[in-house]
């Protein structure tokens, strides 16, 4: 049966790939032939050997004095004091040794081997010397003996270690050319994206434009058909109010599209731009939508490296769905503050409107993602287009639930010392 030790010690045996085809530049039996020449030397017998002991052989690895051979586990001298010194000067009188062939058939009598034994302490074989004639050693030849065992160890571990850094080597070769294919592969992803991207920009544009033109001229002469018809006819008067609505509704879909499009693709030209400023003037723009809402903004708010028109864009998108989503059962309250971050600017837009539900705040950014399809009180487009802003700039988009209920927009920008510096005119 096995032992565990034993499992240990060929699996140990195995690392080293002492029986694997050599490999070009590999030179065992030259690395090792001369180490077994110095320990016969050293023993003053004509013959020395390296052998390994596997699972059920023992196999030289190079011999000198002798035509060495594979032999069974069971009949090797070796493998009787695997990992231990063994002299013995007439192996006939040690019964564990008398019975091996090598010894009853007179080719061994004087005996000797040196363990080699890893790091680990796991013995893979012996380095022996013998005679067919009995001999005794020094305690210097012993130790002489000890010490070219461990030559041979240290010839065997730098062949391992040798053939351990090559296929490194060569697996982080493969890794590097891996991903140098996958960079490659990515690099021509991003830029078929952006290419794709750009294409549908410019069509959307191209579109929009195209689209825009004809439901104006629509809309003209459903104004004319109204103003001909007039009260005479109750049916006609109401459909052509559906058609001007659908209209309507149209035409603000092209005017989304287009704001998408165009903060993706218009220049993003930086300059110091005073946050208060840009929310005032997006304020001002919504001045028909205000109504009963009170807007309350931080008298402190930055200056911040940014394209105040995309900017402006932004604000006039976070602050018009927060005066679009009231409630109706109490007045509209919208809060803008922003405060320091590590390098960057949190700016916030608090309501309490009808706010968003958790499940529904990370897909809102999506293209054409709308919280209540049915209410039919816009498309989809305008938080989306936030999100492209923000990405422009370098920033981070995000929604939250104001305390007490209603949504709080939060967007971040990074913060530079030479616009963090400037005075915020007030």
């Amino acid at each position: 049966m096995t032992t565990a030790y034993e499992q240990q010690r060929l699996a140990a045996l195995h690392q080293y790939r002492l029986l694997d085809k050599a490999e070009p530049g590999d030179d065992l039996d030259g690395d090792l032939r001369p180490v077994v020449r110095l320990a016969a030397m050293v023993a003053g017998v004509p013959a020395a050997a390296v052998h390994i002991i596997d699972e059920h052989v023992q196999r030289p690895l190079v011999a000198t004095g002798f035509e060495a051979a594979v032999v069974r586990r069971t009949e090797s001298l070796c493998a009787v004091r695997l990992g231990e010194f063994v002299h013995r000067h007439d192996a006939r009188l040690d019964p564990a040794y008398a019975v091996k062939p090598p010894v009853t058939s007179g080719t061994v009598t004087f005996y000797a081997a040196a363990p080699l034994v890893t790091r680990d302490g796991y013995a893979l074989g012996s380095l022996c010397v013998f005679h067919d004639e009995p001999r005794e050693l020094t305690e210097d030849q012993v130790a002489r003996l000890n010490d070219l065992a461990a030559v041979v160890m240290g010839l065997l571990e730098r062949r391992r270690q040798a053939r351990f850094n090559a296929e490194l080597v060569t697996e982080l070769r493969e890794k590097h050319e891996e991903l140098r294919r996958a960079h490659a592969d990515r690099a021509a992803t991003i830029a078929e994206l952006r290419r794709s991207n750009s294409e549908l920009e410019q069509f959307a544009v191209v579109v929009s434009h195209d689209l825009a033109a004809p439901l104006t001229v629509v809309k003209g002469y459903l104004e004319v058909l109204g103003d001909d018809v007039g009260e005479h006819d109750p049916r006609a008067t109401a459909c052509i109010a559906a058609s001007t609505r659908a209209v309507d509704r149209m035409q603000r879909l092209i005017s989304s599209l287009l704001s998408y499009a165009q903060a993706g693709n218009a220049p993003c030209r930086r300059e110091p731009a005073a946050l208060g400023e840009l929310v005032e003037q997006a304020i001002t723009d919504l001045r028909g939508q205000l109504d009963d809402a009170t807007i309350v903004v931080a008298p402190d708010l930055p200056v911040l490296d940014a394209d105040p028109i995309l900017i402006r864009q932004l604000l006039q998108n976070l602050i018009g769905n927060a005066l679009k989503y009231r409630r109706a059962d109490r007045a509209g309250r919208i809060e803008i503050g922003a405060e320091r971050g590590a390098g960057e600017w949190r700016i916030t837009i608090a309501d309490n409107g009808v706010g968003i539900p958790a499940a529904q705040r990370r897909r809102v950014f999506d293209m054409f993602t709308q919280v209540d399809p049915s209410a039919r009180t816009g498309h989809g487009v305008g938080l989306s287009t936030c999100q492209r802003i923000v990405d422009r700039h370098g920033g981070r988009i995000g929604v939250l639930e104001t305390p007490g209920g209603g949504t709080t927009m939060i967007f971040t920008l990074p913060a530079t010392v030479a616009a963090a510096d400037l005075a915020v005119p007030r």
